[in-house]
């Protein structure tokens, strides 16, 4: 490709985009690699602050031969992230983007993206992992950072792939809630339940709903009773609230560990509400203690959690402990 005179461009093939840029007004691109560029284009251009554009020249095809152009790239770059969960915009200005097919919980393989972006001039940019996206919001770009790139690069990438989608979006599965609230203070009428309508609240947006709703005493036979109640009415996910301290008389924990098949962890490295007990049941269904700060604060530990736990992506302590690193809510 060689630089030239816009003025003197006529006739011949533009090598890339030219973007316009209106603050507030429009972003887009007026034209577009291998428009052939005319007289009447001119004006535009030097509108556009183009007084010289790049053109095609006969042994470009020689001279590009071991390189792609940054368009092809982009649009390798999406095939390592390509699934039905996802789809993509049209290519512009050598970028790409990726949105969400329905709504769900992001999920990136971090380690493997991490690699790519590693690669001399290919970069994928995404929001965090595992968190809650709607039905068409934008979830990453790609682009590499030169219009010419080796295509060394790209296969390299491919091999990090290995047909294996960088990211998907996986969909809420877990909508039957079994509630299990603790507390001789409720249980006797003294005062009344303040986590069922914060729960309601948080759980919706994921298409949750209380199905079961169980209030006990302080008593760890009543807890696990109370548990395998609201299992028996269909519930696959239970949140038992209450009693989640370290005090003597704080036994949601105890009955939880007794009820469960997997305690994954006691206590999270997130605040506010950081004594939170996740645990599965002997069939994979979330058996979760909340604590007393969900009541107080937005968000939370829970909050962090959700996602996950709606989406049905199995909780690690691994991934407890990672937390930590930006835990602060």
């Amino acid at each position: 490709m060689k630089k030239v005179p816009v003025a003197e461009a006529v006739g011949q093939v533009l090598c890339h985009d030219i973007a316009r840029i209106v603050i507030g007004e429009v972003k887009d691109t007026p034209f577009r690699r291998g428009h052939v560029i005319r007289e009447e284009d001119i004006p535009a251009f030097l509108e556009l602050g183009k007084e010289y554009v790049f053109v095609q020249e006969p042994d470009d095809e020689a001279a590009l031969a071991d390189k792609l152009h940054e368009e092809d790239v982009a649009l390798g770059l999406y095939a390592l992230c390509d699934n039905d969960s996802i789809y993509a915009s049209d290519v512009r200005e050598g970028k790409i983007e990726a949105f969400a097919a329905w709504d769900g919980m992001l999920k990136i393989d971090v380690p493997r993206l991490q690699a790519i972006n590693s690669i001399g001039e290919l970069t994928i940019v995404t929001k965090w992992s595992h968190t809650a996206v709607k039905k068409g919001d934008k979830l990453a770009g790609m682009r590499c950072i030169p219009l010419w790139l080796p295509k060394v690069q790209l296969e390299q990438a491919k091999a990090i792939w290995q047909n294996q989608p960088l990211l998907s979006v996986k969909p809420f599965v877990r909508k039957r809630i079994g509630l299990v609230t603790t507390g001789s203070e409720v249980a006797r009428g003294r005062i009344q339940d303040a986590f069922r309508p914060i729960i309601e609240e948080r759980t919706a947006p994921f298409g949750m709903k209380i199905v079961a709703h169980e209030i006990v005493i302080d008593d760890t036979d009543k807890i696990m009773t109370a548990i395998k109640a609201v299992k028996e009415a269909d519930a696959d996910i239970i949140f038992c609230t209450g009693g989640m301290s370290v005090d003597p008389d704080d036994l949601t924990p105890g009955a939880i560990a007794k009820s469960a098949a997997q305690v994954v962890t006691y206590g999270l490295p997130v605040l506010p509400g950081s004594m939170v007990c996740i645990a599965y049941m002997g069939d994979g269904t979330p058996l979760v203690g909340l604590p007393g700060g969900v009541l107080f604060s937005k968000p939370t530990a829970f909050d962090v959690f959700l996602p996950r736990l709606a989406a049905d992506d199995p909780i690690t302590k691994a991934d407890c402990i990672a937390l930590g690193h930006g835990g602060l809510q």
